[in-house]
This record gives C-alpha cells, structure tokens and sequence, in this order.
C-alpha cells in the first residue's frame, strides 16, 4: 500500500492509451444481489456500471478483466470509483504481480483484495496422438512460439471484496476462472450465503477453492504431457538406439517443460501465501450480526472459517508435494538425456580412434620399407655397374655423413621443443612461472646494484 493516493488512476489511463488490442465482444457485468425491492435475489447482466450504485446486502459481481484499454477505460474507471478501489489495486495488474493481498480502512468501511497470476497449461493431441502443449493466445504480448512445448499464455484474474459500515458486502471478481464461478454460483444456489453477513471472508474460501481446482488440473495437465517424453527418452536409453537420438530427443522441449514447472510452482507457493493471508485477516472482518445472530454464532463461522482454510492450505501443500516430484523427475530425465548423448558422442570418438590406430598400423608397416626406399633413391648412394665383372658397386657419397651431422641434432631440437611445449601447454600455471623464473636474474642483479632497502612500515618476509 501507498500513502500517497491516486484518485484518478492515472498510471491505469497512461496504461489504456498505449495498449492498442481492443475486444470486439461488449463489456458487461453479471450481477448478483439482495436488495429491499428484490429480496429473493437472482443474476442478470448489465453493460454499466451504474447498476452498482443502488444499496444492496450482498453484491456478487463477475466482471471482465480489468487490463487496460481505450475501449473500456471509461467503464472500468466507474466501477472503481462506485467500488472506492485503491490504486493500488488497479497497479497491480500492470506489473503482473504474482502474489498479493490488501486489508485496507478507509472512509467507506474496509477492502480487501488479492491479486491471481498462474501459468497455464492446455493439452492437445499432437505427433503420434501424444499429448502436447497447446499454445494458447498469449496474455502479456509475446508472439505465437514454434518451439515444442512452448506456451506464453497466463490464468489472471484478482477478486476485490467491499465490507461496508453498515454491513453492505459486495465481491468483485475480474477475470474469475470456471471453477471459481462455479463454486461461487452452488454456495449462492445453497441458499447458505446468510454466513456472508456474519464473516465476509467466506467469499473468499470460496474463491480459493475454485483457484485450487485450477492450479491443481494445471499441475496435472503438465504431468500428463511430460510422462510420454520421459518414456521416450528411457527407451531410447533402454535400447541404445544412439542413431535415432536426432529425431526423439528434443532438449528445447525438455527445457519448456522445466520452465513451466518453475513458474508452477512459483504459483503453488504464491497460493500458499494467499491462504496464510486470508487466515490472519479473518477475524478483522467481523460484522456485527445485530439480533440475528449472536458472539456464539460469529464464532462458530469464524472457527468454521478457518477450518476450511486450513484445509485449502494442505490441499496447495499436496499439489506442490507433487509438483516437487514432477521437478526431480524431468532433473532426472534432463541427466539421462544428456548422459546419452555424451554416450553417443563417446562412441564416435571411440570408432574415430579406432580407425586412427589403423591407419597408424598400415603406416607402420609400410614405415620401414618407404626409408629405405628412400635413402636408396637419393643422392647419398652412387651405384655403377661393371660390365667386365657382371656386378654392381655401392659408393658412399661425403653427403649421406653430412646427412646425419645435421639430422641428428635437428631432430634432438625438435624434440626438446616438443616436451617444453607440452609442459607449457599443461602446467597450472606456466605463465606465472616462467615469468617468476625470467624474473628473478633480472630482480637479483638489481638489488646487488643498489642494496636491498624494505619500504616504511613494511618488513620483508623471511
């Protein structure tokens, strides 16, 4: 929260006028409450909302999500107004805050809100009729990927809950998913929504519930999809079919799958968060139930209340348990899949090697006869024949000693320079060293010249 208040919402309207997209469907609110002249209650729609201005006990209100844009600016800035929404509410959905919840007084009574972000996770058939991500429409401008596995799209919607001095409650749910809708519509449906007017916050263990089928089916609907890569990739490790690893191991799949498990559970735990906050602000929100009710019935809904709260909290605690063990599972496959290819590409080095060490065989073989072939086809050996005799004369020319003269140390130099650059080459740190050992003449005849005297306040170290 902020001190300082913006009543007009001005980073919300600087927001609409540089979001070009428009919808094409009309902006409208399906509302339900208890008034004086409709006691009975019952939903309707309304494209304003102005609808909002009359009195009711209990208001539910399921609203579009308020993103910012020109075409719904002026509608979304009177709800706000009608409502006495914060600013800080509405910033909150710009910088896609992945966690919040706000309890604040004000001249109106008391508001609470929280915020809703979670990655989302669809399926579709793909290649082979396995299960794929299916790349929904993005939510934050991120262009449509062609990488396997890839999804930009987010579930965002944030709920605003309006407790008024006189007992007026009125929930607002921008962008609620099906679940919640549908958790909210049977609770209304039940008739028991008279627990509303006791402890207000019981709009908001419903809320969590229907969030909690939601983030749970998306924790599943990633192990779905991961469970047939994993297999494909302990076949191939199973059957050592290196040839195909091209063609079956995606590693930019492996790794779009392991980033959509990281922002799950970030949302896990962003939830988790949400239920301890609903729990310690649960009892600041008690009304007073006048002759309706009594302190025994406020506090059994209260304890009821927490109850459920508590128990939402370890259904979130079970799903990320699970969500853990999807993460150790693709860390685990992520190994393997590497461990295979650098088993693959250990085997080509392998064949490479052995077909080096055959060529040095046939070269070894063929080393012998290719010298003297060639010492014979020089100019070291002078051969005559005599006719008189029927025979050849070999003569050594002063060439083939000049020969060795040279050879020899030329081939003792090369070898020497040979073992120093393979030291140089493989020492920690050659560097280092041979500067220290070319240094130490130079710093010696230095010091001899002109003594050795130590810096004040510094003592040479024995």
């Amino acid at each position: 929260m902020s001190w300082t208040r913006d009543d007009g919402y001005d980073a919300f309207k600087r927001a609409a006028y540089h979001y070009d997209a428009s919808s094409s469907r009309q902006w409208s609110l399906r509302v339900w409450d208890v008034t004086d002249e409709n006691p009975e209650s019952g939903w309707y729609w309304d494209t304003s909302p102005g609808c909002l201005r009359g009195k009711a006990d209990l208001r539910i209100v399921f609203s579009p999500l308020h993103t910012p844009r020109q075409d719904s600016l002026h509608n979304f800035l009177e709800l706000f107004r009608i409502l006495g929404v914060p600013s800080d509410f509405t910033t909150e959905n710009l910088q896609s805050v992945a966690h919040s919840f706000s309890r604040r007084t004000d001249a109106d009574g008391c508001c609470s809100w929280f915020s809703f972000l979670y990655k989302n996770i669809s399926i579709k058939q793909g290649h082979d009729n396995l299960p794929e991500v299916d790349q929904q429409a993005p939510s934050f401008g991120h262009g449509a990927s062609t990488l396997p596995q890839a999804d930009y799209s987010w579930l965002v919607s944030s709920f605003f809950l309006r407790v008024h001095d006189d007992g007026r409650v009125v929930l607002v749910c921008f962008g609620a998913p099906p679940e919640v809708r549908r958790r909210i519509e049977g609770f209304l449906d039940s008739g028991k929504w008279h627990h509303v007017k006791t402890n207000p916050y019981v709009l908001f263990d419903l809320v969590l519930e229907g969030l909690y089928k939601e983030v749970d089916e998306m924790v599943w609907n990633m192990n779905t999809i991961f469970g047939p890569l994993e297999h494909s990739i302990l076949e191939l490790a199973h059957t050592k079919e290196y040839g195909q690893l091209s063609s079956k191991i995606s590693f930019a799949a492996l790794h779009n799958c392991a980033k959509h498990i990281i922002y799950l559970g970030e949302g896990l735990e962003a939830c988790m968060l949400l239920v301890d906050a609903a729990l310690a602000n649960s009892e600041g929100v008690l009304q007073d139930p006048g002759d309706e009710s009594s302190a025994e019935t406020r506090a059994r809904v209260l304890q009821q209340l927490k109850e459920c709260l508590r128990y939402r909290r370890s259904l979130f605690r079970s799903t990320q348990l699970r969500l853990a063990s999807l993460q150790k599972r693709i860390d685990n496959t992520i190994t393997l899949a590497f461990n295979v290819v650098t088993q693959k590409d250990s085997m080509v080095m392998t064949r490479d090697s052995s077909v080096m060490k055959m060529i040095a065989a046939i070269t070894m073989i063929f080393l012998p006869t290719t010298g003297v072939a060639a010492v014979a086809g020089s100019q070291l050996l002078v051969s005559n024949w005599h006719e008189d005799q029927g025979s050849w004369s070999i003569m050594i020319t002063p060439l083939f000693w000049l020969t060795w003269w040279i050879s020899i140390p030329v081939t003792v130099v090369v070898v020497v320079l040979a073992f120093l650059w393979h030291w140089w080459a493989h020492s920690d740190q050659p560097h280092a060293q041979g500067w220290r050992l070319l240094g130490k003449p130079a710093a010696f005849a230095r010091n001899s010249r002109r003594g050795y005297e130590p810096e004040a306040g510094c003592c040479p170290r024995s």
